[in-house]
């Protein structure tokens, strides 16, 4: 293998390990923001649902949370 040739496969190797991270990285990203989603629409349902959180919580509180979330965990 000439040197030329050597430098070309580094740089390919170096390019392939930046793409790697990037994508591991949106990968990452993406399960968080999906994962924050379905927090926010069991708080919604909590707050919307359950008797002792619903009496002293407005009702639009949990509606507007499950939006929230419901649009989060979609742009996965």
């Amino acid at each position: 293998m000439s040197i030329p040739t050597l430098e070309k496969t580094m740089e390919k190797h170096q390019t392939d390990i930046a793409s790697d991270s990037a994508e591991a990285e949106s990968s990452a990203r993406g399960i968080f923001t999906s994962q924050t989603g379905q927090a926010l629409i069991a708080l919604g349902t909590l707050f919307k649902h359950v008797p002792p959180f619903n009496e002293s919580i407005d009702k639009n509180t949990g509606e507007t949370l499950i939006s929230i979330g419901k649009k989060l965990k979609g742009n996965r």
